[in-house]
């Protein structure tokens, strides 16, 4: 059978990670210069408590030596992989678990594994963690599970906001000039990711203006696939993920929505009181339905 692995930057429930028996392997959080794993030595609301303090958390790839240690145990089990990592121009993560599986290729040569770029990061990675492991579950062979969900990348979508700016200052997103003004303005920057990278897609003040347009975007984007899961991401602020959820539902009917907190590692970057959702704009071949 066919195992799914990610990093920790994939948002997923941790009662579904156990179901499917997806493994993680933790990307690395610094805060004073102490190194934490993500979600095993630090968890989320840790992380807000110390970015509240004025600490900027630095995060850095997973070791090494746990991501080859997961893969070799994959190859003594008899077990084909497939790693879905954060998206590459958000990490080294991905260019990592290529060159390690280009080691194990050499003494495991029975088995099938392959690194796939998610282009994405948080709940996006664990939509498609989750198709994997249940086409593996059903019998998909190897191949194309890693064309299905090579597809799924190109065709991910995440629309989210922030509440605050400054940490889009600090990480370099905008300027600080256009920052420190939107803060005062109550500008909503409402963002997505392109080709594996973020990118402000609107401006707008306030923030139910700022969830109607991340709705409405979705509502143009979602309308060749209307019917699948749809993720929503917060970080910290659980009541504005439900506001969201209950205007997708009102607007789109879709009541078929997953709800995770962003992991520290994405938190890190975007700062405290975020949400966006996830979903697909293109439905692919084989497509597995939920199911809870």
């Amino acid at each position: 059978m066919v195992k799914v692995i990610v990093d920790s930057s994939c948002d997923l429930p941790g009662e579904l990670m156990e179901e499917y028996e997806i493994k993680s392997v933790s990307q690395r959080i610094y805060l004073n210069d102490k190194e934490y794993l993500d979600k095993v030595t630090i968890n989320s609301k840790e992380v807000y408590e110390a970015m509240k303090k004025g600490i900027i958390p630095q995060t850095s790839l997973p070791r090494p030596m746990e991501i080859y240690n997961l893969f070799r145990q994959c190859c003594q089990n008899g077990n084909d992989f497939i790693f879905i990592s954060i998206s590459s121009k958000f990490s080294g993560t991905y260019q990592l678990a290529v060159s390690l599986i280009e080691q194990l290729q050499g003494y495991c040569d029975n088995i099938r594994m392959r690194a796939i770029d998610s282009k994405s990061g948080s709940t996006a990675i664990g939509l498609m963690a989750l198709q994997a492991a249940r086409l593996a579950r059903t019998g998909i062979g190897f191949d194309t599970i890693v064309e299905e969900i090579c597809e799924l990348a190109e065709h991910v979508e995440h629309i989210f906001m922030v509440q605050d700016l400054s940490w889009l200052i600090k990480g370099g997103r905008i300027s600080r000039t256009e920052g420190i003004i939107g803060n005062i303005l109550n500008v909503k920057p409402i963002l997505h990711v392109k080709d594996g990278a973020v990118e402000v897609l609107e401006r707008v003040r306030g923030r139910k203006k700022a969830l109607d347009t991340i709705v409405d975007i979705m509502e143009e984007r979602i309308k060749d696939f209307p019917d699948q899961t749809i993720g929503i991401g917060y970080a910290y602020d659980e009541d504005i993920a439900y506001e969201l959820g209950e205007m997708i539902i009102k607007r789109l009917g879709n009541k078929d929505i997953m709800m995770n907190e962003i992991g520290a590692a994405m938190t890190s970057h975007l700062g405290i009181g975020g949400v966006g959702v996830f979903f697909f704009n293109k439905k692919p071949d084989l497509y597995m339905e939920w199911e809870a």
